[in-house]
């Protein structure tokens, strides 16, 4: 018996001692970490064949970090679960009142349900369907109902100073346009540069350009140009000074100028005159009556459109709307971020697993505060591949030198066109999450975090981590069991 026990605790530590080195960081990987002067306590690495319980990489796996953008693989995974891919968003345009002659006797109601993406064409489809149906005036105000998400304190400059990029902009029940306006730069054969809106220009805005075209290459072309913004309730001024490099060609700039109410308001008033309309109200908040009929409604793309934009492009403003949306159909109640994480957690263990260590402050990633452990976020990615809406998850995240934030990262390496990896960068963040598909139908799923003040230069741990699977892991067998979701052709 004694001889027994013996022989079993030798085949024990054997197959720890198998397993340790196996979960270990790999060589390529802390080399690479050394060299760009990361400690290898500042990140985690988790990689595991999908269908097998042992891991091939374990390390600080356990550890919350943050994940900066790939926060974003949360929340779409559960948007999809929660809320389905076909789920869609209405923006509701109605009246309490009557129309005669043409003039609509009292104010037109906007009811927002937190589409991530209204922007200035949807706007325009309303407002021509308002004038098909015969009302040319608009005797009352505009009252926004934004009801669907609870009113909340926000600071756009909180998190870096920069409160007029768009990646700061805050949720909003009626969010229009990413509460941005776009200009456009283009140089003129006199040596001009034109300056332009992308889109209609809102009412309001004054838009003063001094700048001249310039020889020299693009580079960072923002860096020669001198912009003043200036806003004050419905008002915003826009100025250019500086110089132009021709070889730039056209360009845009994205700036959140206005305040929500300011930029749709004033969109709303120079698409209303253009299309022959007259409006002499304000814009308002309010609250949409119960007796109020329905004018017109707009539906938003579906949410497994939507979430490819989130991931491919790693959209801030609308992984915040959506986040806002999972709690809204969960809790029932107006949606508040702060108490999502709760939600998600409960959502996690219907689904047979626990994400404690999951912090969200908002969703998107752009936080100092959200957490997560790669082990969690490897029990939501294996989720993600066994369930329904596998295809719609899989083909949002960026393809490896394909798309998205991924276009110019593992060009001609073996990870190109076979690796979908949400990514994340934040100052002291670098991430990477989601699937590196091999040969043989073999899928792993990988998650890596550095949280450290040179995380940036660390990015180049997290691609050797990524080839070092490829090159050991390409050539051997599957012997993990397949669900049927998993097949290649399920989410190429």
């Amino acid at each position: 018996m004694s001889r027994l026990i013996v022989v079993v605790a030798a085949n024990a530590a054997v197959l720890l001692s198998t397993f340790a080195a196996q979960a270990a960081l790999p060589d390529p990987v802390t080399s690479a970490m050394r060299e760009v002067g990361v400690p290898i306590n500042a990140a985690t690495i988790y990689v595991r064949e999908v269908g097998k319980f042992e891991p091939l990489v374990a390390h600080r796996s356990t550890v919350p970090m943050n994940p900066a953008s790939t926060m974003k693989v949360v929340t779409t995974l559960v948007g999809l679960d929660v809320l389905t891919p076909n789920y869609t968003w209405k923006t509701t345009f109605s009246t309490a009142s009557k129309i005669e002659a043409g003039v609509l006797q009292g104010p037109l109601y906007l009811r927002g349900s937190g589409d991530p993406k209204f922007v200035a064409d949807h706007l325009q489809t309303a407002i021509k369907s308002l004038r098909d149906r015969g009302i040319r005036e608009i005797s009352g105000d505009i009252v926004l109902d934004r009801s669907r998400f609870a009113a909340v304190a926000y600071d756009p400059g909180l998190f870096d100073g920069q409160p007029l990029r768009p990646y700061n902009v805050g949720s909003d029940a009626l969010l229009f346009n990413f509460k941005s306006v776009g200009f456009r730069f283009a140089p003129q054969p006199d040596n001009s540069v034109a300056v332009t809106i992308d889109g209609p220009a809102p009412d309001g805005l004054t838009l003063t350009n001094r700048l001249r075209v310039t020889g020299g290459s693009c580079g960072d072309w923002r860096s020669l140009v001198t912009p003043v913004f200036a806003s004050q309730g419905s008002s915003a001024t826009a100025s250019f000074t500086g110089t132009y490099p021709r070889d730039c060609a056209d360009k845009d700039w994205y700036v959140s100028l206005f305040d929500h109410n300011g930029l749709l308001a004033g969109t709303f008033a120079r698409m209303w005159r253009d299309a022959g309309g007259v409006w002499t109200g304000i814009m308002k908040d309010g609250a949409t009556p119960k007796n109020a009929r329905v004018l017109y409604t707009h539906t938003s793309a579906s949410l497994a459109s939507m979430v490819t934009d989130i991931n491919k492009f790693s959209n801030n403003v609308m992984a915040r709307q959506l986040l806002l949306t999972i709690d809204a159909e969960l809790s029932k109640k107006p949606a508040q971020a702060k108490r999502a994480a709760r939600s998600i957690q409960e959502w996690a263990k219907s689904r047979g697993f626990d994400i404690n260590d999951l912090v969200i402050e908002n969703g998107s990633g752009l936080s100092r505060v959200e957490r997560i452990s790669a082990q969690s976020m490897a029990k939501l990615l294996e989720y993600g591949l066994t369930a329904p809406f596998a295809s719609d998850f899989v083909s949002s995240l960026p393809l490896a030198a394909t798309d998205g934030t991924l276009a110019k990262r593992f060009v001609n390496r073996q990870a190109e066109g076979t690796a979908y990896l949400k990514t994340g960068t934040l100052t002291g963040v670098k991430a990477l999450a989601g699937y590196l598909l091999l040969p043989n139908d073999r899928k792993m799923i990988f998650v890596g975090m550095i949280n450290h003040g040179n995380a940036e230069a660390g990015q180049k741990a997290l691609d050797a981590a990524v080839d070092w699977v490829y090159q050991t892991q390409s050539q051997l067998p599957s012997q993990a069991p397949q669900h049927e979701n998993l097949k290649s052709s399920q989410i190429n």
